[in-house]
């Protein structure tokens, strides 16, 4: 456990990347993604609906995962990624309607 000075650095460490924009970019593939930027929301849903995480993150935890695999000698696989033409579909036939900003 660390201590209350060693958190202080910590918490001023985060600010500091935060007020960077480092990594700010969203790193999703899923470029058609009608949520893809917005984080948060994308975030919001993989939450509701509990089925598995975010693709942003989905590398990050198979590290984790696959070194954890490898102790029991098991293998991991990926999951499937939704196609291109399911958001090309879905752009087509169920079209998003942006609210305007009030100016």
């Amino acid at each position: 456990m660390m201590n209350k000075q060693e958190y202080v650095k910590l918490v001023k460490s985060i600010r500091a990347m935060l007020a960077s924009n480092k990594d700010a970019r969203c790193p999703c593939p899923k470029t058609k993604c009608e949520w893809h930027g917005r984080c948060y929301e994308c975030v919001r849903i993989h939450r509701h609906f509990g089925d598995h995480v975010p693709t942003c993150m989905q590398a990050m935890l198979q590290d984790r995962i696959k070194a954890l695999a490898g102790v029991a000698e098991l293998n991991v696989e990926p999951k499937a990624k939704t196609p291109d033409a399911y958001w090309d579909h879905v752009n087509k036939v169920a079209p998003l309607k942006r609210r305007r900003c009030a100016s």
